[in-house]
């Protein structure tokens, strides 16, 4: 079974609740731009959310020259020890993301913080095989 995060886009009010807990969760920081998940508005009424969501594809584990990017029981994960920060992952999927100290490569690893605070339950992490 592959666990990942969905997303209900009707509920999200683009609080970025999600962001913030994300950073302090996995950095220990309040950053948002140290974190997995990530809301934009594309217009005044339009919001875009990405975060990884452990697609079939796996074009990030191909794209990245030092296997930092792999496989474990199904789940995609990042070596950050092997991770240089050579942003090839961001150039195949666009929902991965670089943290802006070290550049390693940030991905969400389903470990539902975001899902716990988010105010209009509009993330939930799924399985699907």
């Amino acid at each position: 079974m592959v666990k990942y995060l969905s997303l209900n886009k009707e509920s999200c009010t683009g609080c970025r609740q999600c962001e913030s807990v994300c950073s302090m969760s996995r950095e220990g920081v309040l950053n948002r731009a140290k974190s997995r998940i990530k809301v934009f508005r594309t217009d005044v009424l339009q919001l875009s959310q990405k975060f990884c969501n452990q697609c079939g594809e796996r074009q990030c584990i191909a794209a990245c020259p030092e296997d930092a990017i792999y496989e474990k029981k199904d789940q995609v994960r990042v070596h950050r020890e092997l991770c240089t920060g050579c942003g090839r992952c961001t150039t195949v999927c666009d929902r991965l993301f670089l943290s802006p100290e070290n550049g390693w490569a940030l991905m969400c690893n389903q470990c539902g913080a975001c899902v716990k605070a988010c105010p209009e339950a509009a993330l939930e992490i799924k399985e699907r095989e």
